[in-house]
């Protein structure tokens, strides 16, 4: 088990020296429960921040046209990696490369711009963003401390480094 919270930086090390209020070089329970406070409260607001359908097919648009290098009105290949990764969409995920080959109708591994749009709010939709409705600071703390014991493996009541990237 998890907390599958989505951390902008997936660095353990820099997270462990920001929450590491003692300095010890591991988090103690309080200290990972206010880790994953954060985190949560970071994915929420960015939830809420997500693009509307119309906005993202705007952008969707502007991005297929400026990728769009040999004017062919379809993106392929590298085209299309750069063009999803200018729209920080991950195009290399087992879900992204499904979505990819549904839009992409006839094989020919290239999207017209109203493939390209639908694929865009796909991804954007699949993004790893929400806790919909914010779990209460009471249920966040008691996942945290499940999660907490379940990936302290040497029992001292501290999270290593190692410890925090599993949990």
């Amino acid at each position: 088990d998890s907390m599958k919270l989505d951390s902008p930086s997936h660095d353990g090390a820099a997270l462990l020296r920001k929450f590491d209020a003692d300095g010890s070089g591991t988090l103690s329970l309080s200290e990972f429960q206010q880790l994953c406070q954060q985190l949560e409260q970071a994915a929420v607001a960015r939830a809420a921040s997500a693009p509307s359908p119309a906005d993202m097919s705007a952008k969707a648009k502007r991005v297929f046209e400026a990728h769009d290098a040999n004017l062919t009105g379809k993106l392929g290949g590298r085209e299309l990696r750069e063009a999803l990764d200018s729209m920080k969409l991950d195009s290399t995920s087992p879900d992204a490369m499904a979505l990819l080959r549904r839009f992409d109708a006839d094989g020919s591994g290239t999207l017209s711009l109203s493939e390209f749009q639908q694929l865009c709010l796909q991804l954007e939709q699949a993004k790893p963003l929400t806790a919909s409705p914010a779990p209460s600071s009471a249920d966040m703390s008691a996942e945290a401390k499940r999660v907490f014991e379940a990936h302290d493996a040497n029992l001292t009541g501290k999270l290593s480094g190692r410890e925090l990237r599993e949990a």
